[in-house]
């Protein structure tokens, strides 16, 4: 990391000297370098002035008023624009009603299904909730569907998945959810989808704190205080957040706590170094059944994500490293504890040669470890018993070309030469296109080959059961939509076939269960999305989703509805604003083959703000409320796990 630190150093100071590459020769600017020229000008100016962009003033249209830009995402790198992609600010993931931070994501695109099971966090045993779909792929285990948090895989090493309740928005810019998977950029995983997180920072000078606090139904407590700074060279993001519930049944309560800390050095306008860590503590219950409820299944989990990024920009090259460490301790009532690591180091470099092309290469690898005991089956008086697990690794080069010929025609091909160390060779490739060929309008279409290696569990750990002759899942996404974006009118329509191969599966019941690769299955759907807005006051958009999965049918649903309806008023320094919103979702079945089906889901939310924000003073006062399940109807998306009925939450946001 130093080596390539004095390198780039030098590489700036000669890059000053020699003449810029000529407009004609620069490339077309994408999201990354949009950034970089609001960017410069204030830390070339030492952010002695403000622009307009910083201003604090609120922009106004139509009655509402859009997020102010205070703040700077980290752009994922290298973002194909032939994806059919769903973006979702982190303002909207903030003021939410929705239980979590994955369910407010599928609340904006019907083609993400994520179950839930009450008021407390989603969990880790048996019967957990917080499971991805993502047109078909993905459930329980997540380890279909990747989540990537600034540039880093957010896997647990024994079970290859996300933890749910990990992500929080207090530090959310944008969300990017990547539907048909890209393994060319993002490796093993990357199956059926990939959830980029981009987390934000501070633009101007100065400091910005703003606390979040809540109490509601179930004795449910939530408390989030974050802070974001810029000083001289240096930028800071940091926040914390407590969320404890009894639960809306006896043994659902818990409590999940989430810190979070960014440092960033501007070494010079184009060079940065970025150190960040994230610790999350969950502790809670499996309740069980209604039927049979359970006592006593606590799980206890510890995890830590850090990461140290480099970042180098010209105007013709951009270039990035990155290390990180994924560590995590999980503790059952059952004996079971296991600790895990996931490390990994990439370098990347954009190359701008010309203002029609763009080209993206990459070195990664991952290293995949951990260890498991059974604290309960005691070998003699001071031994517990290990399981025997085997790590992985994980080498790859890859690349993507984007060529546009035309300012409203684009096309992007990419492979990734990937080398496992348990499976060898593999190659993923991707192609698409996509044409702008009116204002507005646009036609897209992909084709990507993904892949995913088993996890250290279902190779290794009878829990409930292993395989260690298992092969790799892979998948062939193809997809095809057309969208329109034009002042007040919103729509999107897209159609999808995934064929996927050496698909993993668990069958039976322990201990006679069993986890094998099965034959091809093929997934048809279409999604749709349309809205309205700025109608005044008034925003409204609905999503939907139909998917014919085939015979693999466990909670993983034919079809899905969300639709929300919002509004806002200013009155000077006031501001009134509400929402309703909702979720439809039908065939559902907690067994394959159309086996053991569950009513359809059906619930609706609301929201009421009252924001008080003085034109002179940085400063703003939040109460809000939020009604969750406004109708009081009984559903649920697990059997025999009734979700919650009519429940409250009110909270006071502070910002100064």
């Amino acid at each position: 990391m130093m080596n390539t630190l004095i390198f780039l150093l030098f590489f700036h100071i000669q890059a000053a000297t020699n003449e810029p590459p000529s407009d004609d020769s620069a490339p077309a600017k994408t999201g990354p370098e949009i950034i970089m020229e609001v960017e410069s000008p204030e830390e070339s100016a030492q952010n002695t002035e403000e622009t307009s962009e910083d201003k604090k003033s609120p922009i106004k249209t139509d009655g509402l008023v859009l997020p102010e830009v205070t703040v700077e995402g980290e752009k994922a790198p290298g973002q194909d624009d032939t994806a059919d992609a769903t973006h979702v600010s982190g303002d909207k993931l903030r003021d939410s009603p929705r239980g979590s931070t994955l369910e407010a994501i599928s609340q904006e695109t019907a083609d993400v299904y994520v179950s839930g099971r009450g008021s407390g966090v989603h969990g880790v045993s048996n019967g957990a909730s917080g499971a991805i779909h993502v047109r078909g792929l993905g459930g329980s285990p997540n380890a279909q569907v990747l989540v990537v948090e600034d540039g880093v895989p957010d896997v647990q090493g024994i079970f290859g998945h996300p933890l749910p309740d990990a992500y929080v928005p207090f530090l959310i810019g944008e969300v990017r959810v990547v539907k048909g998977g890209d393994s060319t950029l993002y490796g093993s995983n990357a199956l059926g989808g990939v959830i980029l997180i981009e987390n934000r920072w501070r633009l101007r000078e100065g400091f910005e704190i703003e606390n979040d606090a809540a109490y509601g139904s179930f004795q449910s407590t939530k408390e989030t205080l974050s802070l974001l700074g810029r000083w001289g060279d240096w930028d800071l993001a940091s926040a914390f957040h407590y969320y404890r519930t009894d639960g809306h049944r006896d043994n659902a309560g818990g409590y999940n706590m989430v810190g979070a800390t960014g440092v960033r050095w501007r070494i010079l306008p184009d060079l940065k170094l970025t150190l960040k860590d994230k610790v999350i503590h969950l502790e809670g219950e499996d309740p069980g059944p209604a039927t049979h409820p359970n006592t006593g299944h606590w799980y206890d989990v510890w995890r830590n994500n850090l990461s140290l990024r480099l970042d180098y920009r010209q105007k013709w090259f951009d270039f990035r490293t990155l290390s990180y460490l994924n560590v995590g301790v999980h503790r059952l009532y059952d004996g079971f504890y296991s600790e895990d690591y996931t490390a990994g180091l990439s370098t990347e470099a954009d190359i701008h040669p010309h203002k029609t092309l763009d080209l993206l290469v990459g070195l990664s690898a991952t290293w995949i470890e951990g260890e498991v005991l059974d604290r309960l089956a005691q070998v003699d008086d001071d031994d517990d018993e290990e399981e025997d697990v085997k790590g992985l690794a994980n080498y790859a080069f890859y690349n993507q070309l984007t060529w546009k010929p035309l300012k409203s025609l684009s096309f992007v091909v990419g492979s990734r030469e990937l080398y496992s160390t348990k499976y060898g060779f593999a190659l993923l490739y991707k192609g698409g296109a996509k044409w702008e060929f009116y204002e507005g309008l646009s036609l897209r279409s992909r084709i990507t080959r993904n892949f995913r290696q088993p996890t250290l569990r279902e190779l290794y750990l009878p829990f409930p059961t292993s395989n260690p002759d298992l092969k790799p899942e892979y998948s062939l996404n193809w997809d095809a939509g057309f969208g329109l974006d034009y002042r007040h009118v919103e729509f999107s329509f897209s159609t999808y076939r995934t064929q996927a191969e050496n698909m993993i599966k668990y069958f039976g019941s322990w201990p006679s269960a069993e986890v094998v690769n099965i034959d091809e299955i093929v997934i048809w759907g279409v999604e749709g999305r349309f809205g309205l807005k700025e109608l005044g006051p008034v925003n409204m958009f609905v999503t939907g989703n139909w998917q014919d999965v085939g015979r693999y049918t466990k909670q993983n649903p034919d079809a899905k509805v969300n639709f929300t309806v919002e509004a806002a008023h200013d009155f000077g320094e006031h501001r009134l604003s509400g929402s309703v919103s909702g979720e439809w979702v039908h065939g559902l079945y907690m067994e394959n083959y159309s086996r053991e089906p569950i009513d359809n889901v059906f619930f609706m939310d609301a929201t009421l703000r009252y924001r008080y924000e003085p034109s002179d003073k940085d400063f703003q006062l939040e109460p809000y409320l939020l009604l969750r399940n406004i109708l009081d109807l009984r559903y649920e998306y697990i059997e025999n796990y009734p979700m919650p009925g009519f429940n409250v939450m009110a909270g006071l946001k502070v910002r100064i």
